[in-house]
């Protein structure tokens, strides 16, 4: 088998392990440490490509010298690491965090009898939103809150990455 194919493959495969150990972990997080947790997952599941291309390394998997073998454990490693991207960026945050998604999965579980909108309104009040985000925040330690008032809990942190690629798109587009 060319080292190509086991370079794809260890990358993919690392994704699913990662994927099925964040599935696992995920039912057992309370809500403010999802992040948390979503980035000890990530972290952890970062060093299997490695160890898997060494370990095919060391069982001749494919006639290729150690550099080619090393290369093939970064390019694994990335792959792993883009999968990993698009999956929290296009499926877990969106699923962990829209109100719309929410709303869907809240009708879908009242079946065929339904919901009505007097208990949407109470379970998904402007409150109950603000402050189930503010858990989340809070859990993560982007907010502080103290004597009932918040702030920014790190300088930089994940969310600012967004405001800072939005900041470029604006002033190179020209919005406002």
């Amino acid at each position: 088998m060319g080292i190509d194919i086991l370079t794809l493959g260890v990358g993919i495969f690392s994704f699913l392990v990662f994927f099925l150990v964040h599935g696992i972990t995920f039912r057992w997080v309370r809500p403010e440490q999802l992040l948390k947790s979503l980035l000890g997952c990530v972290m952890a599941m970062m060093g299997l490509p490695l160890v898997l291309m060494a370990v095919l390394y060391v069982l001749k998997a494919a006639d290729a010298g150690w550099q080619e073998w090393v290369w093939a454990g970064i390019l694994a490693l990335l792959i792993e690491g883009l999968l990993c991207l698009v999956y929290v960026l296009c499926v877990f945050g969106p699923y962990e965090t829209s109100m719309r998604m929410r709303l869907v999965r809240e009708i879908a579980r009242g079946g065929q009898k339904g919901i009505s909108l007097d208990e949407l309104l109470g379970s998904y009040n402007d409150e109950t939103i603000v402050n189930l985000r503010l858990q989340r925040l809070i859990g993560s330690g982007d907010i502080i809150e103290k004597d009932g008032r918040y702030r920014a809990g790190h300088k930089q942190n994940f969310f600012f990455i967004f405001d800072a690629i939005a900041g470029v798109l604006k002033k190179w587009i020209g919005g406002r």
